[in-house]
């Protein structure tokens, strides 16, 4: 396999990254704006990343027969998918926020707001780490990953203990938790993508 088609593979990771980071983004300004518009053009995206990532899975597959850096990262673009099949579960939850208009606490707000926001920077490190291929950024990209899966942990944790001291109403905390395991999800694989990228 040449170097140079290896690049072009690089170049179609890092703009399905970039599309699941727009996603977030658009997600972000449907929550804070209470605006439905931007999640049906973060739906837009989405079905875009599942195309592509379908045709850039046939094109690994095809290239890893001989072995080598295509075989390592094979299941890049699939864990792609799933990080925008997250993101699309963030949003359905929005969505259902907005139209039956649930109200989250403020602290719920500040945590998804915080969420949101930092899983931005995270897609945004993960698309770079993909140019660059620095084990540094890589690192960076990882340790970003177990950050959030903590983070979403410990709001979980704290959510709950809002419930039972009646803070909160059931149908909102269902609908947050939701949101909390999504982002728990995302970084995940999120963390099993930059994983890939940096085997040989």
């Amino acid at each position: 396999m040449s170097d140079q088609s290896m690049k072009e593979i690089r170049k179609e990771i890092y703009l399905l990254i970039h599309k699941a980071e727009q996603m977030l983004e658009l997600t972000e300004d449907a929550f804070m704006k209470n605006k439905a518009a931007s999640l049906d053009q973060a739906e837009s995206l989405a079905k875009e990343i599942r195309g592509q990532e379908d045709a850039l899975t046939e094109k690994l597959a095809k290239m890893a027969a001989s072995g080598g850096e295509a075989r390592a990262i094979l299941a890049v673009p699939v864990h792609i998918e799933k990080i925008a099949v997250s993101i699309e579960r963030i949003a359905s939850n929005i969505r259902v926020k907005i139209k039956d208009g649930l109200l989250f606490s403020d602290k719920a707000i500040q945590e998804t707001g915080r969420l949101l926001a930092n899983g931005k920077e995270m897609l945004k490190k993960a698309g770079q780490s993909v140019v660059t291929g620095s084990s540094e950024s890589l690192e960076t990209v990882r340790i970003d990953s177990d950050a959030m899966i903590r983070m979403s942990n410990d709001f979980a944790t704290a959510h709950e203990d809002r419930l039972v001291a009646g803070e909160c109403s059931p149908k909102a905390s269902s609908n947050y938790l939701c949101i909390l395991y999504a982002f728990e999800d995302m970084a995940s694989h999120t963390k099993d993508a930059v994983k890939r990228l940096s085997m040989k």
